[in-house]
């Protein structure tokens, strides 16, 4: 599939050709027995509109979360891609990470395509844009990889679900380990649109809870190609860390900076690890670097993961990525909540969905009732060289529970 492809792209899911062969649990809708009585007809499929970047700065996360997506899918409905009986089926768009785009593309997957259920997308700001659309729509929306809080928080809504973890998890998990060994003044750098404002907000209640001090903010537009005037900046106000939020193709060009510009010894830099081309940008130099990780293949030891793992490499010849495993979730999440429900009706999801747990490629995911927030493990990790790998493999420090990176809930009610 061509991903620069800017129209729908229609993807029929496993099953549909046994389906009209007459073997897929239902017959052709042409079809006549004998006596010339119309057979019965073919179960009518439910459809999944999908939001990704597949041409725009979070390209690579698009792709992780719709293959993961799909596999996830594929694992829930044991390789049948039926549910309730019926063929799923995906109508993917690309909304280029813009939340313009992204508006005309959700407004055709309801109205036209007219899915069911929408999962998406990798831009905060473009998942903020059509959460209005497909609550007038009353659909679920199924969000993830895209993190600000408060597309759980103060734009939450009824219709709204999230499997992908958001930046106040992010914060809880990395905000104790920052504010130690004498560390007292931090810094901000993130991307200067509703993910980065929304992650420094976290980072920074999170580090002054800890007894830290903020001396400050960096934001940079999402297509800066060079960051050293910004670096610059950073250097001389001399914090004693910096916390990292990036987000794109862009994290590559940053990473060599910070390192070419030699901030590893000026201050403790922690980021969120990114996915493997950030990790190969960090290049050796990344040595040492901790941060926090919502997935690297390697982490998790779970049944779910090893399948996904020895899947994506079959199918893909890769591991799989930072947001496959989120695409996964979504996936799961989905099938288990229509089995739950037993229909598409909004209202018996969102009664299905709350309070729902279920195995995912980390452990253990619960969607909050009060936000519609999933609580998932995470973890702290540290780059290390390792002999076969052209990149610093992250290795686990800490695994933190689900119940001690819950967010707060800022959700002023559904």
């Amino acid at each position: 599939m061509n991903r620069r492809l800017r129209r729908s792209l229609w993807i029929s899911l496993f099953g549909i050709a046994l389906l009209l062969s007459g073997c897929g649990g239902g017959t052709a809708p042409a079809a006549q027995d004998q006596g010339g009585t119309p057979a019965a007809e073919a179960p009518s499929p439910i459809r999944i509109g999908v939001l990704a970047d597949q041409s725009g700065p979070l390209e690579n996360y698009g792709t992780q979360q719709v293959r993961g997506l799909k596999l996830g899918l594929e694992y829930a409905t044991g390789g049948t891609m039926t549910v309730l009986g019926r063929p799923i089926e995906l109508y993917i768009e690309d909304d280029a990470s813009d939340p313009n785009q992204a508006v005309q593309k959700v407004r055709k997957l309801l109205e036209q395509n007219q899915v069911d259920i929408v999962q998406g997308t990798d831009s905060s700001g473009a998942a903020l844009a059509v959460i209005p659309e497909i609550a007038k729509a009353q659909k679920i929306f199924m969000v993830d990889p895209a993190a600000a809080n408060e597309i759980t928080g103060t734009s939450c809504s009824r219709y709204v679900f999230r499997t992908g973890r958001n930046v106040a998890q992010d914060a809880l998990t990395g905000g104790k380990y920052l504010v130690q060994e004498g560390r007292k003044n931090f810094m901000n750098f993130a991307p200067d649109y509703a993910f980065g404002h929304s992650s420094a907000e976290a980072w920074g209640s999170v580090i002054q809870a800890f007894g830290g001090k903020m001396v400050g903010d960096i934001f940079a537009p999402l297509d800066t190609v060079d960051f050293t005037p910004y670096l610059q900046r950073l250097i001389q106000a001399k914090p004693d860390g910096v916390v990292i939020t990036w987000a794109g193709a862009g994290a590559i060009t940053l990473f060599q900076q910070i390192a070419d510009m030699d901030l590893y010894s000026k201050m403790l830099v922690f980021t969120g690890i990114g996915d493997i081309d950030s990790l190969k940008a960090t290049g050796q130099s990344g040595d040492g670097l901790v941060g926090i990780n919502a997935y690297y293949y390697q982490l998790p030891k779970t049944a779910v993961n090893d399948w996904l793992v020895q899947r994506h490499q079959e199918l893909y010849g890769t591991p799989p990525d930072l947001f496959t495993a989120g695409g996964m979730a979504a996936g799961i999440a989905i099938v288990k909540g229509l089995e739950k429900a037993g229909s598409t009706d909004a209202d018996a999801l969102i009664a299905a969905l709350e309070g729902m747990s279920f195995e995912g490629p980390k452990g253990t995911y619960t969607l909050r009732p009060q936000d519609h927030q999933a609580l998932q493990p995470m973890y702290i990790v540290q780059l290390k060289n390792v002999s076969g790998f052209d990149y610093p493999v992250p290795q686990l420090v800490e695994e933190l529970t689900p119940e001690v990176t819950a967010p707060p809930i800022t959700c002023p009610g559904f």
